[in-house]
Formats: structure tokens, sequence, C-alpha cells
């Protein structure tokens, strides 16, 4: 694969997936020594979005959504980790 084969939709995935996994291994260490201070500022995070999905009920069909982001500092610093190492392979 060429440097002038990536686009921005590989940027976005990348940084998606490194941000899933960042969060992921926060929770992780929070499991693992939940009474710490540093698991506790790893894992802190905000939430956006919808608490409750958004229904539309057509009669025939029912179609529901909801989208929740939830950013925490360990997800942030893998994203970004991700962003750098994506814009050095360029």
């Amino acid at each position: 694969m060429g440097r002038s084969a990536l686009q921005f939709w590989h940027l976005l995935v990348i940084v998606l997936l490194a941000g899933m996994l960042g969060t992921t291994a926060g929770d992780v260490i929070v499991k693992v020594s939940p009474d710490s201070a540093v698991s506790r500022f790893l894992s802190a995070g905000v939430t956006i979005g919808m608490r409750s999905p958004w229904e539309l009920d057509l009669r025939v069909v029912t179609l529901t959504a909801g989208v929740v982001l939830r950013l925490t500092v360990l997800g942030a610093a893998a994203a970004i980790a991700a962003l750098v190492l994506f814009f050095r392979r360029l």
C-alpha cells in the first residue's frame, strides 16, 4: 500500500479504533486496581450523546437510533498517538 493510497476514512478508522482501544485499556486498569488514583485519572472522561434512544414508530416498522460518545483520558491519548503516527507515516 503506497503512501498516496491512504485516504481520510483510513485516518478516521485508525483514530476511532485507537480511541476504543485506549478506553478499553482504561477500563481494564480500573478493574485491576480500582482504588488507585492513577486508574481513576486514566479512566476519567465525559459522555456526550443521547441517554435514551430516539424511537420512530411507523406502525409497520419501528426505527430506533441513539449515539453516545465516551471520551476518556487514555482513549484520547491513544487517539492522539494514532494521529501522530499516521501523519509521520505520510
